[in-house]
């Protein structure tokens, strides 16, 4: 059976619901891996070096694309296709605008964290 497309009103909340759930899965796998290089592969006197680090970002990054669907409302493919509609100016400026940005945010972290 077809569906139709959702109404326009509940779309942004249907979006919004499948974003968090992607959050949450990725987070708590990504948390899961991360718990397991910290805590377990110690015991084992074993150590990853960066390209086994490396495969926990995908998890990371999942979690963000459904943060990134959770947070706008709009669906990450979507979001994609209009970035790419974008100039190429526009991209680098709003590029640069959202690097700063996750750069001043980890900053505040840290410098939180360091001086609890």
């Amino acid at each position: 059976m077809i569906h139709p497309p959702p109404d326009s009103a509940l779309a942004p909340a249907i979006v919004r619901r499948k974003g968090l759930l992607r959050f949450a899965a990725g987070l708590a796998v990504f948390a899961l891996g991360l718990a397991f290089v910290m805590l377990v592969l110690p015991r084992w006197g074993l150590q990853l070096g960066p390209g086994g680090l490396a495969v926990f970002a995908l998890p990371g990054a999942y979690a963000l694309s459904g943060f990134v669907e959770m947070v706008t409302g709009i669906s990450f493919m979507q979001f994609a296709r209009r970035w790419d509609d974008l100039k190429g100016w526009q991209r680098g400026v709003f590029g640069t605008f959202i690097v700063l940005m996750a750069g001043a945010v980890i900053l505040l972290g840290v410098a939180f964290f360091a001086s609890q």
